[in-house]
């Protein structure tokens, strides 16, 4: 037999002895046998061989410098960062707002922090307590930067906090991926990349002012750090990382750090060095008491009195009496977060949901270090959340965004898998090139559909329901006076989007649940301190979802008025479509806005040209009108 040729590691390995070895100047000097010659007497001997010298060359060296050679993204680091942001920034300028709650219970407090009016939940009550003015006020001081530009209206504080959003969920998608590239595969750190980059959910969920949101960035800085083990454990910045999502955003998180801490704790136990885990435990422990104690003095200083915010909103979601909780608010199938996940993830949520299946499977088949049981661990956390929050009566859109990354990084380990899988059982079949085509295209096929469906998903969203963004934009020079809104109340944008003599107000409208009241004004010059409304007890408000008729004003009190008209609803003596029957109003600007009641499924879930659509089976897109207007004044 030939030499063989060395592995790339075995090349680093003889050059790190070689590095290691003494230089020839400190090498003791052999002499060489003397000739031989006829007249050499028998006996003569040759001077004794110098012992070799051991070189320690230590494992773990040898482990990081093989690790670093083999183991480097397949894009670099700061390509993928701007990949990642390219998409993220058009999310935060022209993606719609999904949910009112972050209107109401984020937008419009950080508003009244910044600007001294704005709606109030009952939440934002002394009495319930259940937000925190700390979340709401780092982004009310964030967003107040920049209102420091000169000239420049207050939707630039909306848009400059979204881009901070952007920016941020850049960063931590970016630094989850270069870690999932050193530390377990190039190939699972590019699918993940680009799942992450080309998905609806991801779009949607990055730029929104939501704890879910925050929570969803620190569960990628955590998972990160909890990955990277190339020098050492980071127990406490993992600890700290879901400590800040969990407490100073959702407490829910805190659920997602367990499989990783139950790993850790078998793993010192097994190596015999359960102290070193309980000092870095500590560490987190003490960072994690310390975020908590400045979340209640904050909290506990705007509302007057002690409260623990990250409590009450446990107790209020899980241990709330009949007739109070989440469940007054709507309840869903167990069902309904699989078909949420397939309209904004389609192809990831299936492969996600099969790495249960693949991981154990490639242990027996497979034979490579990258797929170790620790990838067990690295998967469960989605399968956690996913059981725990389907198991709840009362479920919304946003209650999955912490799970995102981790569906993606899921759906990736079963790409991964699937096409290590087929190399595998095709080896004697064919030919290496072959068997590399068949493994891209196993690859690059499911990322090109989500590519098409995430697009198509988007699209549909944008050009259907993105009016509200964009008819607020058109008041009047010197805009006084209410902004009224009826049956819309729920996709007011918040009050970034009024001009300042302007203020938010609501009419009746079919709607019998509890609207949010208004923040008071003027308390300082009424003696009662700056934004007194964080500790005064609003009157009306109530956590039964009870309406309170004060909350509303008469139609004769406003001065602009937005709503919507569609042509096939029958008309209403509460909801009249003013836009065609009252003569007292001017449009000032209006936008087409979908009827999503009398168009099929397949027209409001995916953007299909008309053409198609109707080829394909669905009914024509219905279509109204959704317009900002002005009361005509009477001579």
């Amino acid at each position: 037999m030939g030499p063989r040729k060395r592995t790339a590691a075995s090349r680093r390995k003889a050059d790190i002895v070689a590095k290691h070895a003494p230089p020839a100047s400190e090498q003791p000097a052999t002499t060489p046998p003397p000739t031989s010659a006829t007249n050499e007497s028998p006996t003569s001997t040759t001077p004794p061989r110098p012992k070799p010298q051991k070189i320690k060359v230590s494992s773990k060296e040898i482990e990081l410098s093989v690790s670093a050679l083999q183991l480097r993204p397949s894009i670099q680091p700061v390509i993928a960062f701007l990949l990642i942001l390219s998409v993220r920034l058009f999310s935060a300028f022209f993606a719609t707002i999904p949910d009112c709650d972050e209107v109401f219970n984020y937008w419009e407090p950080a508003h009244y922090l910044a600007h001294g009016s704005g709606f109030q939940t009952w939440e934002y009550s002394p009495e319930y307590a259940i937000r925190s003015w700390l979340y709401v006020g780092l982004h009310a001081v964030l967003a107040r930067l920049f209102a420091l530009v000169p000239g420049t209206p207050k939707t630039f504080e909306f848009y400059g906090m979204r881009l901070l959003f952007a920016i941020f969920c850049t960063y931590c998608e970016t630094r989850l991926y270069t870690t999932i590239s050193r530390n377990l595969s190039r190939q699972i750190g590019l699918i993940y990349v680009f799942g992450s980059i080309l998905s609806a959910g991801m779009f949607h969920a990055t730029a929104t002012f939501l704890p879910s949101t925050f929570a969803m960035y620190t569960t990628m800085l955590g998972m990160a750090d909890f990955i990277d083990r190339r020098e050492g454990l980071k127990t406490a910045r993992v600890v700290f990382w879901f400590a800040l999502g969990g407490l100073l955003g959702w407490p829910f998180a805190l659920v997602l750090i367990v499989p990783f801490m139950l790993e850790e704790l078998v793993l010192v136990t097994i190596r015999r060095n359960i102290s070193g885990f309980i000092v870095r435990l500590l560490k987190g422990g003490f960072a994690a008491l310390a975020l908590l104690g400045t979340i209640v003095a904050v909290d506990s200083l705007a509302y007057h009195k002690l409260e623990i915010v990250p409590l009450n909103i446990v107790l209020y979601n899980v241990f709330s009496a009949p007739g109070r909780g989440p469940t007054i608010y709507g309840t869903e199938p167990w069902w309904f977060y699989f078909a949420n996940l397939a309209l904004n993830f389609n192809v990831l949520l299936p492969l996600a949901l099969i790495s249960a299946i693949l991981v154990p499977i490639s242990f027996r088949v497979l034979q490579t270090p990258l797929l170790t049981p620790r990838i067990l661990t690295l998967i469960s956390p989605f399968f956690i959340w996913l059981s725990i929050f389907s198991s709840t009566p009362h479920k919304e859109e946003r209650f999955m965004y912490p799970a995102y990354p981790l569906l993606v990084f899921n759906a990736s380990v079963s790409l991964y898998i699937l096409a290590s899988l087929l190399g595998s059982l095709t080896h004697k079949v064919y030919a290496r090139s072959t068997r590399q085509l068949l493994q891209r295209i196993i690859v690059i096929l499911p990322l090109t559909i989500v590519a098409i469906l995430s697009f198509s998903r988007v699209m549909a969203i944008l050009q259907a329901y993105d009016a509200p963004m964009h008819v607020y934009t058109g008041f009047d020079q010197g805009a006084e006076g209410n902004v009224c809104i009826g049956k819309e109340w729920y996709r007011f944008p918040s009050s970034y989007f009024l001009p300042e003599g302007t203020r938010g107000a609501f009419i009746k409208s079919h709607f019998r649940g509890l609207v949010p009241g208004r923040f008071p004004e003027n308390t300082e010059a009424e003696g009662q301190g700056w934004r007194a409304g964080t500790w005064l007890i609003p009157e009306g408000m109530n956590d039964r979802n009870m309406p309170d008729p004060n909350k509303y004003i008469p139609i004769q009190n406003c001065t602009y008025l937005v709503d919507s008209f569609f042509p096939k609803h029958p008309p209403s003596m509460v909801e009249q479509p003013f836009l065609i029957f009252d003569k007292t109003w001017k449009k000032l600007k209006c936008k087409r806005f979908l009827d999503a009641q009398y168009t099929g499924f397949l027209g409001r879930t995916l953007w299909i040209p008309e053409r198609l659509l109707r080829y394909l089976g669905g009914d024509k897109r219905e279509w109204g009108e959704y317009c900002l207007m002005k009361r005509i004044p009477k001579n």
